[in-house]
């Protein structure tokens, strides 16, 4: 063989792995978050940098209601469907709570079950999920929706170890009458008539670590 095919060759096989590397980091992102890997306890966000891409990651200050923020993490900040907002416990490390609001369509995983959490699920749907009923507080207040436990069900178990918590809303068309009787600082039973026929829906998906 002549040195220049030799060379040829060689710069050209050099080329390829070159241009696949990028697609092997994009392969190895994950697809459906738990609380393992770059959501793991342990997580930093050189983590979150070396998962997602160092160009999809940037601190922002997060909202935690009644008009506060924390400083924290985001992910993919410039696209609603993949965004994802981290608090951490330390100087962005130890993942605090994991945010997946309203638009963001990221699946998370439970033990146990075929079917991922996501937004946009109903107050239903959950049930069947965790396997009986669960509470959350009312509607209407800057805390409202929001589960308070899972009474031992299945989604006690994300996957990885944390725990799950889920906020709720109502559709714009719910019945007036019956939305007004599940509004305000009081927690109802995801079995409750009124909120049965106000049929909310997920808008928030929480991951957290305690400290």
């Amino acid at each position: 063989m002549s040195p220049f095919l030799f060379l040829s060759r060689h710069l050209a096989c050099l080329l390829c792995v070159t241009l696949a590397t990028p697609a092997l980091a994009q392969s190895e992102a994950p697809t459906v978050l738990d609380c393992t890997g770059p959501f793991a306890r342990t997580a930093d966000e050189r983590t979150l940098a070396r998962v997602f891409g160092a160009a999809n990651v940037e601190r922002a200050a997060i909202p935690v209601g009644e008009g506060n923020t924390e400083p924290g993490t985001v992910i993919f900040a410039r696209d609603p469907t993949r965004r994802i907002e981290i608090l951490w416990h330390d100087s962005y490390a130890r993942p605090n709570v994991v945010i997946i609001r309203n638009g963001s369509t990221w699946p998370v995983a439970v033990t146990g079950l075929d079917r991922p959490v996501t937004n946009g699920t109903t107050l239903a749907e959950i049930e069947a999920m965790n396997g009986k009923p669960f509470t959350l507080t009312g509607f209407g207040w800057d805390l409202g929706g929001y589960t308070n436990g899972w009474d031992g069900g299945r989604l006690d178990k994300p996957v990885g170890g944390c725990n799950l918590s889920l906020r709720f809303d109502p559709p714009t068309d719910a019945p007036g009458d019956a939305l007004d009787k599940v509004n305000g600082d009081v927690e109802f039973s995801s079995t409750d008539s009124a909120m049965r026929q106000v049929k909310p829906v997920v808008i928030e998906i929480e991951l957290g670590w305690p400290q």
